[in-house]
């Protein structure tokens, strides 16, 4: 038991390690614009979810526009969590720039779950 959590733990450190940007990472605003959303497609939630919830995350748009470094910071449930996590870790945006330059910004966001 105890073998397997220490594999467990060691993956999340070395995932959240291998996380880290290393670039600046830039609050929107003066001379930095915001990214443009190109997919930002949140799907109907796991069938687990069948009741209306909401959650926060923050999360970094990088240079090339992909979604890094997603965190919750207002919670639901575990199953919505984890989902809503992962959605936005797919969404994909046109960069932020500075001086034309691309560059990294945090962001938040609301997730909620809702049924087609």
């Amino acid at each position: 038991m105890s073998a397997v959590f220490f594999v467990v733990l060691a993956t999340c450190l070395g995932m959240s390690q291998a996380a880290k940007p290393n670039y600046p990472i830039y609050k929107v605003g003066g001379d930095v614009s915001a990214p443009r959303p190109i997919s930002t497609v949140v799907p109907a939630p796991p069938e687990s979810v069948n009741s209306p919830v909401k959650v926060r995350v923050s999360f970094v748009v990088a240079p090339d526009g992909s979604v890094t470094n997603v965190r919750l910071l207002k919670r639901s449930n575990s199953d919505f969590d984890n989902f809503a996590v992962g959605v936005v870790s797919k969404w994909k945006f046109e960069s932020a720039t500075k001086e034309g330059s691309p560059v990294a910004v945090r962001l938040e966001a609301e997730v909620r779950s809702h049924r087609p």
